[in-house]
């Protein structure tokens, strides 16, 4: 998700209201939560502005802005600003922001068979160098599935996708693809090979997801599926930083309810540990992958297939927790 910096100084009434009860604070992160944004770090500044909250936040600049300022006018005045991180800006302005794909090509049979020839080397590899143990539970409830589908998975760590790969049947797998964020992957004018459009679309079956793309970012995804390819998502959004699960969004449901495919929810274990959020390094560790019970959209709402995967992978993922951590680490995660 993109990144804001959200900005407040408080009125006199807020400011008071703070002195009396330093807990109201708390209140800024309850509005954010319910519109899906997560709080990655915040400061009580002394400046002309009071406070600065450094956010992932799933929706558009303009909608986002809109909705903070209706709901904390009356307290405080908010300014909030997209950001990009450092790294990312200093490759912006070394090359072209232009990007390319999506290349409809890549569910062309020629495609699909370079992607299997390729998959030593794009995935495997990273598998043996980093996972000391890589086990798959539950493989068996494939048979009944049919392609075309929708593969969903919780999302850990940049290592998600090579953990995943083995957890899915070749029928499958040669003919799967995923989202990748276009402003990352898909810039034109890479120097590296590994790096350009053509073999992010060829290599690894990923498709361009423009950042604050709307309903739009699933038309490719959709195209897809109508013509008989499967799809990889994350409906997290993005990696998780804390213990608990975060909530669902729909899209994966959105998807598999106008198509009428089933989802196929696969729990991965292990992965936040190897390269957690925020970090460069990985350090090699054991992993495994948990195929869960198929669903169905046929008579469901989209509310209730994704609750319907959710409820699932909720209940495979404390199990993974208390092996971990103990018998209480979700109510740990809960408290903090």
């Amino acid at each position: 998700m993109p990144h804001y910096v959200l900005l407040m100084r408080d009125h006199s009434k807020g400011l008071k209201a703070i002195r009396n009860d330093p807990a109201v604070l708390e209140g800024v992160r309850e509005a954010l939560e319910r519109w899906e944004a997560k709080i990655l770090h915040s400061y009580r500044l002394m400046g002309i502005w009071d406070q600065v909250y450094v956010v992932d936040a799933p929706d558009n600049f303009k909608a986002y802005r809109a909705t903070l300022a209706q709901e904390m006018g009356t307290t405080s005045d908010t300014e909030i600003l997209p950001a990009i991180d450092l790294p990312l800006f200093q490759r912006l302005l070394s090359q072209t922001t232009a990007t390319d794909g999506p290349h409809e090509w890549q569910i062309q049979w020629w495609a699909r068979i370079a992607r299997v020839a390729m998959y030593p080397y794009a995935y495997d590899r990273w598998a043996r160098r980093y996972f000391t143990e890589h086990k798959v539970h539950g493989a068996e409830k494939w048979a009944s599935v049919q392609a075309p589908c929708i593969v969903v998975a919780n999302h850990a760590s940049h290592f998600d996708q090579y953990c995943l790969m083995k957890a899915v049947p070749w029928r499958i797998r040669s003919n799967l693809f995923f989202g990748a964020a276009a402003d990352r992957w898909f810039l034109k004018g890479r120097k590296e090979v590994t790096l350009r459009p053509w073999y992010q679309s060829l290599v690894n079956g990923a498709y361009p997801i423009h950042r604050g793309g709307g309903s739009r970012t699933l038309e490719y995804p959709a195209w897809l599926l109508e013509h008989g390819a499967n799809l990889m998502l994350f409906p997290e959004g993005t990696r998780a930083r804390g213990r608990a699960l975060s909530k669902f969004k729909h899209g994966a449901a959105i998807l598999a309810e106008k198509a009428g495919v089933p989802l196929v929810p696969i729990y991965l274990e292990g992965l936040q540990a190897i390269r957690p959020p925020g970090t460069k390094e990985a350090k090699p560790g054991p992993v495994a992958a948990h195929v869960l019970d198929p669903v169905y959209p046929q008579g469901l709402s989209v509310p209730q297939i994704t609750d319907a995967v959710y409820q699932q992978m909720k209940s495979t993922h404390e199990a993974a927790m208390a092996r971990r951590y103990g018998a209480n680490a979700m109510e740990d995660a809960d408290s903090n």
